[in-house]
């Protein structure tokens, strides 16, 4: 019987140490797979084989963790802020995973079982992200990683008392227009749905926000509802057409933007008309010389071909990350970002 005793002790120091080696490596943003911190009496109500599920860790203190506890199964009683879907495929791994963000559990070292995962920095900001709606709509309880957040297409910002729908985005501006709760003046407005709340838009009244402004995330639309906006209100073409009208008026010649052209010993890409001259970019050069300038003395015999979107889209990219300061260069940027997510849809 002692010989029973002393063994038992000895597995729980071995486990233990097993533990608090793993406990040691442990930082913000792995999943852990420990043992439910419940009593004796409320764990068996838990079929077994769940008592024990990933954590996803957001801080440590001594001798436990703080964690957003994980299911297999997506949680239809939360909404799109209050969950964030792991994709397993992403990570090599057979099932998803459903993190519940309302509330935070202590775990202590003992429930520590193995490691599971180190989510990337872009799940850890839409995370963070939608603690922080969690957070702004009262729930005090819950942690962050106090990470940068990153605004895409589908979020709702308040700047100003305002609030915009996020339609387009880049590395320096988001692009929103204007939506409210509430249609008090019976205007001419628009019916959409963020998070499955209604929404009234106006399409024509939009801003350019850049990134660095003070603004708050208010919410966050789910993929189908941004898919339902794009398609049946065909919103992006509507909102980019006072935008862009200007460059199509200028653009009114022979020449479409990405015509490529033999150009003396260099190819040239032409993309806008301004005071009857023709700009464009050196395709053998802009890399290393990222410039527009005026494209002289071009002829239809010199035209080599027309580039697709997706190539268009990857060279003005390039232009703007190196700061090329031109107005022109912005809008069309944009223009091309709408027409190929137009031919995807």
């Amino acid at each position: 019987m002692i010989n029973k005793i002393i063994a038992h002790i000895k597995r729980r120091i071995a486990t233990y140490k097993t533990q608090k080696r793993i406990f040691e490596t442990i930082q913000k943003g792995n999943m852990v797979w420990c043992k439910m911190p419940l009593s004796k009496k409320q764990l068996k109500k838990i079929e077994e084989s769940h008592r024990v599920r990933p954590y996803l860790i957001v801080d440590k203190g001594p001798n436990f963790l703080l964690g957003y506890y994980t299911s297999s199964k997506n949680r239809k009683d939360l909404n799109n802020y209050q969950k964030y879907i792991i994709k397993g495929i992403k990570y090599k791994r057979s099932k998803d995973s459903c993190i519940d963000l309302t509330n935070i559990k202590k775990v202590h070292i003992r429930n520590i079982k193995s490691t599971y995962i180190k989510l990337s920095q872009i799940d850890i900001k839409n995370i963070e992200k939608r603690i922080r709606i969690n957070q702004y709509r009262g729930n005090s309880d819950i942690l962050r990683f106090n990470e940068p957040i990153y605004i895409e297409v589908g979020d709702v910002i308040q700047k100003n008392k305002s609030l915009y729908y996020i339609y387009s985005e880049d590395n320096v501006n988001i692009y929103g227009f204007k939506i409210q709760k509430r249609n008090k003046q019976n205007q001419e407005l628009e019916k959409i749905k963020v998070n499955k709340k209604k929404y009234y838009a106006n399409f024509k009244e939009f801003r350019v926000i850049n990134r660095n402004d003070d603004f708050e995330i208010l919410d966050i639309a789910t993929d189908e509802e941004i898919i339902k906006i794009f398609n049946e209100k065909n919103m992006k073409k509507r909102v980019i057409e006072k935008d862009v009208e200007e460059i199509l008026e200028r653009n009114n010649n022979e020449y479409q933007i990405g015509t490529v052209f033999k150009y003396g010993k260099s190819t040239v890409m032409y993309l806008y008309t301004e005071n009857n001259k023709f700009y464009g970019v050196d395709l053998l050069w802009y890399k290393i010389k990222p410039r527009l300038f005026e494209i002289k003395r071009i002829t239809k015999k010199e035209l080599l071909e027309i580039k697709e979107l997706e190539e268009i889209n990857k060279i003005l990219e390039f232009l703007i990350e190196k700061n090329i300061q031109n107005s022109n260069i912005k809008k069309i940027h944009e223009y091309v970002r709408e027409m190929l997510y137009f031919s995807m849809v």
